[in-house]
């Protein structure tokens, strides 16, 4: 059976926890190199042991069909033991414990594409030790701009939870949500109407920043901040010597 190899590693990225990204960054070369690798029905030897190597898996196992029917490895489960569990557990590679990251250059895109598993599966993963939340239904976002400082600042990242719409009627008043709509993603404190129709989108910085309604129609999906992630540290602080 003739197998084509750049579609088995699109495949296999994709269904790995690394992704298209991750894989790029293991491989050190650009997105567009794997890109067009993906469309060679043979790929070089050196690419095919480095990206199998990065994957976890062996290139027999990559490039021995399964990946280009994936349906049929659910036919027959196989299990990692051994070495090969050590190894993976070793690069992060073994279950999908990571969180999606969506930075501000990609904020545009994911609200067009959120329904997209590939352009999700694309997404940098980040992998915080003793995090209390993994998986897909947990995401960290960028904070861009200034409109929930002091809380949060400009490139501070938040991890949210998904809020299913049966529970948009619920939703907690006061507490930090990021929004998703048709062409933005927003980060803010919402208050629920009476109607159940429409959020009062608050800012904390709210001197520059008004209130102002959001009907619930226009919210594509909703996550519950959890946690924010800071990165600055303060300045130093002065202390008076006293030995």
């Amino acid at each position: 059976m003739s197998i084509h190899e750049g579609e088995a590693l699109q495949n296999a990225a994709r269904m790995n926890k690394l992704g298209v990204h991750g894989l790029a960054i293991a491989l050190n070369v650009p997105r567009s190199t794997l890109y067009y690798n993906f469309r060679k029905e043979r790929l070089d030897d050196t690419i095919r042991t480095r990206a199998a190597k990065a994957l976890g898996i062996t290139t027999e196992q990559l490039f021995g069909g399964a990946y280009n029917n994936p349906a049929d490895m659910y036919d027959q489960p196989t299990r990692t033991t051994g070495d090969d569990l050590r190894m993976q557990k070793a690069l992060g590679l073994g279950g999908n414990d990571g969180l999606h990251v969506v930075p501000i250059r990609a904020q545009a895109g994911y609200s067009k594409h959120y329904l997209d598993p590939a352009f999700v599966e694309e997404l940098e993963v980040m992998n915080v030790p003793n995090m209390p939340y993994k998986g897909d239904r947990y995401r960290v976002f960028e904070v861009s701009g200034d409109s929930m400082e002091p809380t949060l600042k400009e490139g501070f990242h938040v991890v949210a939870e998904t809020v299913s719409p049966d529970y948009w009627n619920s939703t907690a008043q006061f507490y930090i949500y990021v929004v998703v709509t048709e062409d933005r993603i927003m980060v803010k404190r919402l208050y629920r109407k009476e109607d159940n129709e429409h959020y009062v989108c608050i800012s904390d910085n709210e001197e520059f920043y008004p209130q102002f309604l959001l009907p619930k129609s226009e919210i594509k999906e909703l996550w519950l901040v959890k946690r924010k992630i800071d990165w600055e540290m303060p300045p130093p602080k002065r202390f008076e010597i006293k030995v």
